[in-house]
Order: C-alpha cells, then structure tokens, then sequence
C-alpha cells in the first residue's frame, strides 16, 4: 500500500514537469566556446566543468583547455566555469539564435571550493547546494604525486572521519574501513561501494575458508586505482539517505577516467620497487637451573631454582641461515589512450602488476626438498605473490544534440598466492615465534630452531584465490528541455571466484595424508537506477529543483564447497582423494526504492533540500511492510548576502546543516524459518532416513536497522582563497540494531532469534584545514591539515538482555566492543627483581579499558614544488585512544619462550603482566590490553619532471620520474610489532588482536611516466 502511494505521488510529479514542460514555448538557441586556463601559469585546464546556470546543459574541457556548449537557450545567460582545487568563475553573455559566443576563462588556485561538482543519489551537484560534507578526493592528482600499491591506500588518510585500518602485511590483504565509527553491534559495518553508478562487491574479508587469522583477501584491492579519476565519499546516514537501506554506514563513489576532446594522448608508465620486512623480531627465551629444569619466574620465585646455570635467546626469523624473509619486490606496467571529438571521446587502459611479499625459500630448506625428490618452483620459493591484469574501455558519445550515452567496461584477472601467517600453525611466523632458544651450532642443523614447522614444509602448502571481475555500467543523459535531464543507469559487477587449498601428502606434519579444498563462488550485483530533475525559475530569485527516481539493486551469490583427504602422493586433484565433501551455497537479496527530492534556491546561496526514500527489500520480516527515509538539509553561503561584512582576509562563509535517515538491512535469511536435514535409524526395525529439525526460528517482525544522523558545520575561505577550512559536527544513532535473544529450549525450536532490539550513538568532530602558504615564482609550499574526534556508545542492549562478550564487550553506557578485563597492582616487596604470584593484587571485577577502535585520527600532508619541475610530497597520520591487545606476547609468555618469564633482568611491568595472565587464578590479560596510539610516516614522494629537450629525446611531451617510500617509520608506545595489527581481520566488526600477525610492509618504488 505504502509502496503504491508513492509511486502515485511521483507519477503525480513527473506528470506536472512534463505538463510544466508543454507550457513552455520552443526558442532558438545558440553556442558557446572558448578556453579554460590556469591564471598564475597560463596553461590550459582539463577536466573544466563548463554549466550554463538554471538549465541542466554544460561539458568539459579537453586536453587543450577548451570546450563547446551548443543548444544553449537564447537570451542573458550566466556561465560558470568549475575545477577542483580552483576558484570558480562566471560570466554573464547574451545568446542569440544561431550565435557562437566565445567565452574564456582564467581559474585561480583556491584551499576550498564550494562550487566544485560532486555525484549526488540524484546526479551532479554543487557542494554549495549541500548541507552536508563531501569527502573528494583527486584521484588521478593523487598518484600522480605518490603512486599507490592499491585502492585502500588511495583512500588512507586522505578524509577527515574515514579511518582504513590495516589489517597486517600479507599481500593482497583487505583493510577495514570504518566512516564515523560503528553504527552496529551485530551487521557490518563498511560503507558500500559504487563505481561509476554501479553497486560492486567490496568485502574487506572474502575467503570461504580459514587461512589462519585475518589475512583474507579484499575485494576493493580489485579495482585499479590507475583507472580512477574521483572518488566522493558521503559519511554519514544524513546524506546516504536516498542510497537507501544498506547506506547507514557510508557510500564510496568511484568514478573512472574518460576521454576528452582532442588529438589521441598516450601515458605509459612502469613502476618497480622493493617490498621489506623492516621490523627486528623478539628472541625466543629459556633459562635452566643446575639440574636442566627450566627456570621461569614463578619457579624462580618460590625457590625452586635457586640459581639459574644458563640463560639463551635467539629467534630464528633473524638468523640468515634458515629465516625466509628477504625483500620482495613488485612490478607494474600500464598504457592507456583518450581522446575523441567533441562527440565522442575515448579512454582505454591495460595493466600488469605483479608482487611478490618479503619472504623465500631459503638455499637450506631448497636444498633439502630436491634432494628429497619435491619440486622446487616459482610457488614453493615465492609463496605470497599476487598477478593482477586490468582492462578498461570508457566510451562517451552525444547520440544527439540533447543527449549523452557513456559505456563503461572493466576486466580484471587475479591470481593470488599466500601463506597462512597468522593465526596458524602453517605459517613460518608462528613456528618462529615459538621456535628454539638455543642457535643451531652448525649450519647443517636447525633441530629446535622452529616451533612447528620448517619453511620446507611451510611452503609447500599452497593457498590461491583466483579472480575473474567483469564491471560494466551503461549511463545516459538525456536533457529534452533545458529545464528537464532525465537519466539513467544500468549494470552488473560479476565476480568468479576460486578459493584453493592444498597440503600434499607425505609433507607436513599433521597432515601426513594430505588435504584439498577447493571453492568455487559467483557474485553477481546488478542496478537499475533511473531518475529525473526539473530545474527552473519561480521568480528571479527563486529557484525550484525537483528529482524524482526508482532504483533496484540485486545481489545474488552461489557457491560450491569441496574437499578431500587422503590424497595420493603427487596428485593436485580431488579425484584422487580417498574421502571427499561437498556443499552448496545461495544467496540473494533484492532492493526497491523510490525516493522524490525537493530544493528550492534563493540567490544561489541558500539552498533549503528536503527528501523522502522508500525501500522494499526481501531481507525484511514478512510482516514489516517498507521502510522510509526522510531527510532535510540547509546551506547558506552568508558572505555572498549584501549585508555580509566585506574583509580583505576573509572572501567565503557558509553555514549548513542536515539531519536524515538511512538504514543496514537484516542478514538476508534472519526473518525466515530454516531447517537443518538430519539422517536418523529407526529404533524399531535398524533402517534409516531421513527428516529436519528447525534452525533457525525467524521473525516475521524483523526490520532493517535504522540510523539517524544529524550535522551541522561551517566552510571558511581565506586570503584570497590560500586558506580553507572545513568544520563539522555530527550525530548519529542507530535504532532497532539487531541483537541475538537467547530462546528457551522449551521452544524446540533454534537456539537464538534476531530482534530489533539495541541502540547504538556516535557523535564526533571533524575538521579540514588546507592552506598555500607560499605561491612564489620558483616554489610554492601547500599544506592539508585533517582530523577527527569519534564517540561512540552503546545505548541499549534490549529488555533482558545481559552484556555481550567477556573481554571483547558491549555493555550499556559504554563504547561498542570495548575491551575489559581485571585490573592489578604489583609491588617487589621482597625487593628481589621478581614479581611473584603473591605480589600481584588483582580486583575483582573487570573494567572498561578502551576501545577497540581508534576515536581519534589525523593527517597532514605537505607539497612542496620547486623550479615547476620537482615536487616532495610527505603523509604523516595519527591513530589514537584505542587498545590493542598483544595477543602475541601473551602467547609467547603462555608458553614460556618471552623474556619476561624466562630473563632473570626482565622489567617489572613485564614480568607482572606475564604473572597475571600465566600463573594468577584470574587470569588477567589486563597488561596486554596496551595503548595503541601512534604516529606514522607514512608515504614520501619525490618526483621530476625532466627538461622538455630531455623529453624529446624520448619523443615525448612530458617525462616523469618519480620515487616514492611508503611506512616509513612508526612512533608508538605499544611494545608489538606494529600497532595496526590485527589477526580479527579487516571483516570483523570489531576487536583488534595482534595474533602472530605479519605486519605491515614498507614500500620503495621508483616509477617512470611517459606522456606522448
């Protein structure tokens, strides 16, 4: 019923536009042209947007700066001329029937711009015309200055409020993104992911097997952030609400490159480099009494080691001879074409890309597989390597005078190999972590130097994800009357998948018979989104906009799980397996939308926008009908207002506001009753067959998890446009978040049911300062400052529902998965350098520690440029009020190989912490529980245009070398290895654990850029 009524209503629109439409007389029109450049340098600017204001008709610059508009309504007419990081310009002309007026432009440098076009739910918009903040980011200048290994980098530290988090340093490893913190306890929490209007797969975590903690793969690494000319980032449910039920955590518009109008432009480029393992490891420990019984700290202090004889430490991951790290490297090559006519334009790109991580077989353990009869090849001696090929073809072309189709097509082949090292006895880094104390006196002998297995046998397991990912998108733009576009796009992100698994036989301990898995997976997301907006007059200083649109999204994924055992020597094959399984998995989720937005313009500096989205989707309780979005927002550019004050050190001040609805729809099957099939014998006469028992119990008042968010905030523009700043509050809270109830066993039904039960608040800050502090002739020096504040809490758990979790928790009144535990006091009180087990005073309860999840970041970023041929570029981020638990050490003291049980000169802190956890009744991981906070440095970039007469010698237009250094150093008072750890995986909601985790890698590559 809800679902009729508004499409009534938006029929009912569409029906007074076009009757508006009829009302209006046919008109001649004209044509504009002209050259858009840069006003301090002169050189002509691509990628312009040239728009006639109150009609929907404008274009682009081409590779020379200049641009056509034709079909433009007679009469006075105001042009304006808009490029990200420039000042907006407009002119006033007057049109007349068949004239071509030239019209140039001139754009200056400027830190904010508000008249910069972003891509809206309902097409182009400017960001003045919004009340909330855009993050934007440049992406083509972006690699231009630091070329980066993937698209998570291109979108770490680059926007206030969006936080990616490394998950470690396995290649092709997936990282957590997190916008405005967690909205929810138990659905994810990462934003959705568009690519030129298309919906596509964007897991952080994608492996349909364990592969030893959380080095799964992630989708995003996909995409090739060569191809990408913007991405747009919509923060927060108050302007994700027309992107409907699954936008509560954010929306990521990706937009591709395509061609402008001009001569055929060549760039090749081909970039090399090292990948390292900068980090020194912890030695393994023992000590032993007289009598070779081993002395820990506990022994130690009850007296039953009186005297320690020996004390050894040494680790094999830093003894050359037998650890397998040694620096990887990775290649990249890539040539792509644009060009066109003013009708039609072109952009085509291919890629190849491979790494390979900092680890290889040593000469030692190669050595023993030959003589062993084992095949040492390029997968044995380089496990973790990642191939990637990327093809894309964009095609824009004017079908017609009012008219504008663009064809996007992209491809990707990846073949991705890695070792479990992480959370896994089948990775070389565990088995080093709990390997021997004692050095190998000879070369020839490594016996007790690993804990679990050697590299020989570590190597040989092999783990693959193969990927083929075709995404293609049509669009068009079709503007029958200058007051009306209409627009619409389809298409479909299809990924096939293939997960493998392999342990051959007779190789690795544990699993002497050998083992294969071997996955298969089909994602298929389709959109269909289709729109319109009526722009037009109501008065000379009154402007209306009406948008109206349907959209329909459909994820669908299918899957097979197989596997055997029992594997006959040699063989890579399932058949050849004594005892196989298989399964099969589907699912699908279906979305319809509608939503109508209304603006109504005063002056073209306030803007007043309200909304309405309503969603069906197949996820909801059969007895929840839709679910409705509504939003409001307001923006006002107050220093355009005659009565504003005029200063010389101040030119912009807006104000803005929104307040708006989004939603996370249910897991797809949790309204729905299922069941389990079970084989059961007859009691009676022995036969067998075959009935179900219920799994899970579903409700049919199940609804999507609904997110209200308000923001409010300010834009500033500075000294003549060298100074912006950007401020921001917001807050947000998610009602009816989706809570497991424990049922009753008298129900004989599933254990658990979903319900609506929880609350979730953030609340925060956000801030954006970018200044150019020096424009001189010969150099000039910007600087972009950016942070943020997050809160967040968990308001409600639900009527009889207790705290979730033990030491990972979400209780009331405090921050969703925050960690607790008991607290502890220790004193030397017999003064002898040992803390015992009754030295230790551990409380009773467990308390609040602190969040698992930064609340706090910021970047600054700095450009100089010198002689307009060398630029350095630096990216410095910060990460704060957090903990992260150093599950590792704890580990490692568990079993008696850290310093702090074995070292009779361990400090205190240690030896209390490893007293409290090991050998205490409580059992306290309180002391691991350690501040996370850091400072990194994270990228460094020089590069250098070379002389145009060195250019030619290469025959070519521009020449660019270009070096570039990423994770460089690390400030930090936690004791692991690296602070942005974390075995939970960039899929889990929350936690962080440093779990025998590969750290992060550092990055050196020297890339070379030919443009012809």
């Amino acid at each position: 019923m809800v679902n009729r009524r508004l499409t009534s209503l938006v029929s009912a629109v569409a029906f007074a536009l076009l009757a508006f439409a009829g009302s209006v007389a046919a008109q001649d029109t004209g044509v504009i042209t002209g050259q858009v450049t840069d006003a301090q340098t002169g050189q002509p600017l691509v990628g312009a947007q040239i728009f006639v204001e109150g009609t929907t008709i404008g274009t682009l610059t081409n590779d020379s700066g200049r641009y056509r508009i034709q079909s433009v309504p007679t009469g006075a007419r105001r042009v304006r001329a808009v490029l990200l990081g420039f000042g907006p310009i407009t002119q006033d002309v007057n049109i007349s029937g068949g004239e071509t007026v030239v019209v140039d432009f001139q754009l200056a440098q400027t830190a904010i711009a508000l008249d910069e076009v972003v891509i809206t739910a309902t097409g182009e918009q400017r960001k003045r015309e919004l009340g909330n903040v855009i993050g934007t980011i440049d992406a083509a200048e972006r690699i231009e200055i630091a070329p980066v290994t993937n698209a998570f980098d291109l979108l770490q530290s680059q926007t206030a409020g969006v936080n990616v988090v490394n998950a470690g340093g396995t290649t092709g490893q997936g990282s957590r993104i997190r916008i405005r913190g967690a909205n929810s306890i138990s659905l994810s929490n990462d934003p959705i992911v568009y690519v030129d209007g298309v919906r596509v797969e964007s897991s952080s975590s994608n492996m349909s097997f364990y592969v030893g903690g959380g080095q799964d793969p992630g989708r995003l690494n996909d995409i090739n952030p060569e191809d990408i000319e913007s991405v747009e980032i919509v923060k927060g449910p108050s302007a994700a609400t027309l992107y409907g039920t699954q936008a509560a955590n954010g929306v990521i518009l990706i937009t591709t490159k395509r061609g402008q109008a001009g001569a055929p432009r060549w760039t090749f480029y081909a970039e090399g480099g090292l990948v390292q393992d900068p980090y020194t490891y912890p030695d393994n420990w023992e000590s032993r009494g007289p009598s070779g019984e081993f002395c820990r700290i506990d022994r130690r202090a009850n007296g039953r080691c009186p005297s320690v004889a020996n004390t050894y430490n040494y680790t094999v991951l830093e003894d050359d001879r037998y650890s397998p790290y040694e620096d990887g490297f990775r290649q990249q090559y890539g040539l792509n074409i644009s060009g066109g006519t003013e009708r039609v334009n072109y952009y085509v790109s291919s890629e190849w890309e491979n790494e390979n991580g900092p680890y290889k077989l040593p000469d030692y353990y190669a050595n023993q597989l030959e003589e062993g009869g084992f095949e040492v090849n390029e997968t044995t001696d380089r496990p973790q390597q990642v191939t990637r090929v990327n093809i894309r073809a964009n095609l824009t072309a004017q079908i017609a005078e009012t008219a504008t189709l663009a064809l996007r097509t992209g491809y990707l082949s990846s073949n991705l190999s890695f070792t479990s090292n992480d959370n896994s006895s089948y990775g070389f880094l565990p088995s080093g972590y709990f390997g021997g104390a004692r050095r190998p006196e000879s070369a020839d002998d490594d016996s007790g130097a690993w804990g679990f297995q050697d590299p020989a046998q570590l190597f040989h397991r092999d783990v693959f994800q193969n990927v083929e990912r075709f995404t293609t998108s049509g669009n068009l733009n079709w503007t029958p009357l200058t007051w009306l576009a209409v627009r619409g796009t389809v298409g479909v992100d299809f990924t096939n998948r293939h997960d493998i698994s392999h342990i051959p036989r007779g190789l690795v301990p544990g699993t002497i018979t050998g083992s294969r898995s071997s996955n298969y997976r089909q994602i298929f997301q389709y959109t269909a989104d289709f729109g319109a907006t009526g722009t037009f007059d109501i008065t000379n200083a009154v402007r209306s906009k009406t948008a109206i649109g349907v959209q329909y999204l459909r994820d669908y994924f299918t899957g097979t799980n197989t596997s055997g055992s029992d594997i006959v020597t040699g063989s890579k094959s399932q058949a050849s397996a004594a005892i196989t399984s298989a399964n099969e998995v589907t699912v699908e989720s279906r979305t319809l939308g509608y939503y109508i937005e209304q603006t109504f313009s005063w002056n073209d500096n306030i803007f007043v926008t309200g909304a309405v989205r309503l969603d069906d989707n197949s996820s909801f309780g059969k007895n929840y009908d839709a679910a409705l979005y509504p939003k409001f927002s307001l923006s006002w550019l107050m220093s355009e207002e005659n009565w504003f004050p005029t200063w010389d050190w101040m030119e912009e001040f807006r104000i803005r506001g929104a307040w708006g609805k989004s939603g996370l729809q249910p897991g797809t099957t949790d309204a729905i009753r299922t069941l389990n099939a079970v084989a059961y014998t007859s009691a009676a006469d022995g036969s067998s067959s075959s009935g179900v028992t219920i799994d899970n119990i579903g409700n049919a008042e199940l609804k999507p998890e609904s997110s209200a968010e308000f923001e409010t905030g300010l834009d500033m523009g500075f000294l003549s446009g060298r100074l912006g700043w950007e401020l921001t509050y917001y807050q947000k809270e998610t009602e009816d978040a989706l809570i497991e109830r424990d049922l009753p066993p008298s129900l004989g039904a599933g254990d658990t049911r979903w319900e609506n039960l929880g609350s979730v608040k953030n609340s925060g800050w956000e801030t954006l300062i970018s200044a150019s502090l020096v424009q001189a002739d010969n150099w000039s020096w910007d600087l972009s400052l950016s942070g943020s504040i997050n809160d967040n809490e968990v308001v409600e758990l639900g009527e009889g529902i207790e705290p979730i979790g033990s030491t990972l928790r979400f209780v009331e009144g405090f921050p969703a998965g925050g960690y607790w535990d008991q607290p502890y006091t220790y004193n030397d009180d017999n003064g002898d350098g040992i803390i015992s087990v009754d030295e230790l005073n551990v409380a009773d309860t467990a308390e609040f520690v602190n969040r698992s999840l930064p609340g706090q970041e910021a970047s600054i970023s700095t450009t100089f440029n010198l002689f307009n041929s060398v630029r350095v570029y630096g990216l410095f981020d910060y990460r704060g009020d957090f903990v992260l638990y150093n599950n590792t050490e704890r580990f490692r003291c568990r079993f008696s190989v850290c310093s702090a049980v074995m070292n009779p000169d361990a400090p205190l802190d240690d030896q209390a912490r490893a007293v409290a956890q090991g050998y205490h009744p409580s059992q306290t991981i309180y002391g691991y529980l350690e501040d996370a906070s850091f400072w990194k440095f994270r990228e460094l970039s020089v590069s250098w245009t070379m002389p145009e007469e060195w250019s030619a010698l290469w025959r070519t237009s521009r020449t660019v070398l270009t070096v570039t250094g990423r994770n460089l150093m690390t400030w930090t008072d936690y004791t692991g290895m690296d602070p942005e750890l974390n075995s939970t995986g960039a899929g889990s909601n929350f936690g962080n654990s440093d779990f025998l985790t590969q750290p992060p890698v550092r990055y050196w590559s020297a890339r070379l850029t030919l443009n012809f």
